[in-house]
């Protein structure tokens, strides 16, 4: 792997911290049983289900379409490999990613004749994975070529309406490229990228979409007016901008045009409209309500893998950005509960589309645009299947980053190790825990002489009353902020860290309740049974949360629980095949009774937005 990290060049805009390369982070305990249940299951499969994925893809060589596909199992792949020091998966993927380098054409174009800019960018963004875990500057050559080929080909053929909307990816590869080798060239080409990109920044300043977008324009009606519009028409423009995925992946884009231009209107727009989707289209599990255009923050609408994965993706570039750290809360909630849940239980399967409240699992039209089976866990969505597989070493990788005094950034607490130079000293961290389970942190730190050098520790805004133990010291620590520990460090030494994690609830849709503990979120799951080949829920299922009784965590060896009291309520029932919206009926039916909400990645049949009475 590399031994460097780099930061942003002059001129552009300086952000706090930079990602560690490929290999400086490993997994460790429950985290690295999880990469390696996903290694020796769905990753290992992949490229058998999705063919257009793996070798058989015209990417490397073979007859299968490109696409998506190839470059997110490919990125999946090596961070996985680097994750758990796994070098046979290792050398299988910087093969791939030399017989693409091998068959860049001679103008700098890579890729099957007529490969879509927004699939190249992804490629990209693979290979600079790719860079950091090899150090191979083949890699670099190859990507200089490219932005040669930019600048060439996008001076006499601008980008469609549809390729201006999938800037991000190629927008970071270029600045990545830059921060590596200082050279001025690749600058014009990124700023022509901004000039011609899709204005993100002003669609999330002026945040056009705050209601559903099935009440300014039926599917029938848009799918009607697509087919008689040219691709540069108001309603192809709507399709694009109102897309969940697609506006997950403008959030980076907006930050990328930041750094370059230095715009405090860029630089804003991420959080502003970070906000506003929240507040308009937020899920309880950390995403967007969007199936896949946004649509309001209905608990029985979808959520999309394709958006998870691309507002995690935007989350985790963020960090790197001007004060982009305040996503990082939202980033782990979308993790361990959306990324999570959309993994089937037996990690044998996954699920395209989730609803926060999902009583029933069957084949049946539920979302506008979408098919019959995109609720279904099953391995038919290769394209999700492949975004799926690389979001959590993505989030791995993120744990922790360089930060710009010189010191190590901790961005979450999942069990890992750290091995980085700093100066002349090596330097390991470990950190041990069970979060998100638990608060309570031990951060091992081993270094091979003693020196003076920050850590700084993010604590989340949920973690109330946060506070640090190093060296018989206690201190403490504001909530949604770094606590930054410099200090002459010796060999052995050791952080205590105690996140604090009660349990709150959220009003929501309907004033309905969600309730959560740390990054978590529960649901309550009154059980499921299976008939004629759907998963449904025990009946009656429907209850409210009791909001005056007290909500106590019990942590066990197998995770932590939430036991509240409800009361059932025989108004809240189906609508077609989904759980109908939160009544606001809320007469009880029946005799208040315990019940043990569980983690929601934990119950695909579930009820995660409650009445509250």
């Amino acid at each position: 792997m590399l031994t460097r990290t780099f930061f942003a060049r002059a001129p552009l805009a300086p952000g706090r911290f930079a990602p560690l390369p490929a290999g400086a982070v490993s997994a460790a305990d429950g985290l690295r049983d999880r990469l390696i249940a996903l290694r020796a299951g769905l990753l290992s499969r992949c490229a058998s289900v999705c063919p257009k994925a793996g070798p058989a893809s015209a990417w490397f060589g073979g007859e299968m379409e490109g696409g998506m596909a190839a470059p997110n199992l490919l990125e999946a792949s090596l961070l996985t490999a680097s994750l758990l020091g796994d070098e046979e998966l290792r050398r299988e993927s910087l093969r791939l990613c030399q017989l693409i380098a091998d068959a860049q054409r001679e103008d700098g174009s890579f890729g099957a004749e007529g490969e879509s800019f927004a699939a190249r960018g992804r490629m990209l963004r693979a290979l600079q994975c790719a860079y950091t875990a090899s150090g191979d500057k083949r890699l670099l050559t190859f990507m200089l070529r490219y932005m040669k080929y930019l600048r060439d080909s996008l001076a006499e053929h601008p980008l469609s309406p549809e390729d201006a909307a999938h800037t991000a990816d190629t927008l970071e590869a270029g600045v990545f490229l830059y921060n590596v080798t200082g050279q001025k060239a690749i600058l014009p080409v990124l700023t022509l990228l901004v000039t011609q990109g899709t204005d993100w920044t002003s669609v999330f300043h002026a945040f056009p979409y705050r209601t559903p977008i099935s009440r300014t324009v039926s599917p029938e009606a848009l799918e009607e007016a697509l087919e008689s519009e040219a691709q540069d028409g108001y309603y192809h423009h709507l399709l694009r901008t109102a897309d969940g995925a697609n506006l997950c992946e403008g959030l980076r884009a907006s930050a990328l045009c930041g750094v370059l231009t230095g715009s405090g209107k860029h630089l804003s727009a991420p959080e502003v409209g970070l906000v506003r989707l929240n507040k308009a289209h937020g899920a309880v599990c950390g995403g967007v309500t969007a199936d896949p255009l946004l649509a309001g923050t209905d608990p029985t609408r979808g959520v999309t893998a394709a958006s998870l994965c691309e507002l995690a993706a935007s989350l985790e570039t963020l960090l790197s950005c001007p004060a982009g750290e305040h996503g990082a809360d939202q980033l782990e909630t979308l993790i361990y509960n959306g990324v999570a849940a959309a993994f089937a239980a037996d990690g044998r399967s996954i699920q395209p589309i989730q609803q926060a409240n999902q009583a029933l699992l069957s084949r049946a039209p539920r979302f506008p645009m979408s098919g019959e089976d995109d609720g279904l866990f099953s391995l038919a969505d290769g394209e999700s299947l492949c975004a799926l597989l690389g979001a959590i070493p993505r989030f791995a990788q993120h744990q922790w980053m360089l930060s710009r005094d010189e010191g190590l950034a901790a961005m979450g607490y999942a069990p890992c190790a750290v091995r980085y130079r700093l100066g002349e000293t090596a330097v390991q961290l470990r950190v041990q825990s069970r979060y998100p389970v638990s608060g309570s942190i031990r951060i091992s730190v081993n270094i091979s002489r003693s020196a003076a050098f920050p850590i700084h520790l993010r604590i989340p805004a949920w973690a109330k009353g946060a506070a640090a133990a190093v060296c018989g010291e206690i201190l403490p620590a504001q909530a949604g902020a770094f606590l930054t520990i410099n200090r002459q460090w010796h060999d052995g030494d050791e952080i205590l860290l105690t996140l604090p994690m009660g349990v709150e609830t959220t009003e929501g849709f309907h004033q309905a309740a969600s309730v959560s503990r740390g990054p978590l979120r529960f649901v309550y799951a009154s059980g499921a049974e299976e008939a004629d080949g759907a998963v449904l829920a025990k009946k009656p299922f429907g209850a409210a949360l009791l909001t005056g009784e007290p909500l106590e965590a019990q942590e066990t060896e197998d995770g932590v629980v939430i036991r509240a009291r409800m009361v059932p309520l025989a108004s809240w029932g189906m609508r077609g095949a989904s759980c109908d919206q939160p009544p606001m009926d809320r007469s009880a039916s029946g005799e208040a009774f315990d019940a043990l909400l569980v983690p929601y990645a934990s119950a695909a049949i579930r009820l995660a937005v409650l009445p509250a009475v």
